[in-house]
Formats: C-alpha cells, sequence, structure tokens
C-alpha cells in the first residue's frame, strides 16, 4: 500500500528482519501487515521506518511522502 515507502525499501536493500530489530517488533508477519497497510503503523514505529531509510541513504524524508497511501 505504501509504495514509494516499498520501492525505497528494496532500492536500497532495508529487509523486514531489520525493520522488526529497529521497532522491536517480535514477528516478521506483523511487519509486512504494516508495510502492506493491513495493520496500522504507529507514529513512532513510521519515525523509526523513516530513521532506518535516512541512515542507510544519507537522505532526509517526509513522513507523509513516505507513507502516502496507494502511491
Amino acid at each position: 500500500m505504501y509504495q514509494k515507502l516499498n520501492n525505497l525499501l528494496r532500492e536500497h536493500g532495508i529487509t523486514q528482519r531489520e525493520i522488526a530489530e529497529k521497532l522491536n517488533i517480535n514477528s516478521l508477519g506483523t511487519v509486512s501487515l504494516k508495510l502492506n497497510g493491513k495493520s496500522i503503523i504507529t507514529l513512532d514505529e513510521a519515525k523509526g521506518i523513516k530513521e532506518l531509510l535516512e541512515e542507510r541513504t544519507k537522505k532526509k524524508y517526509r513522513l507523509d511522502d513516505l507513507f502516502k497511501e496507494g502511491e
């Protein structure tokens, strides 16, 4: 559902396991549900994913741009 985010994660080799570790989520299934828009991503989780992406890419991103639905 978050196409831009998922494309960036894939492009930069960020795995669901890395996201789970960053967010202290025990289940990769939960991460998958969140990234596919089937479970709610909290603000803190969104910030954690953004931070992980920024650390990897050395670029800045806006939450509203990364988590735009359907794009």
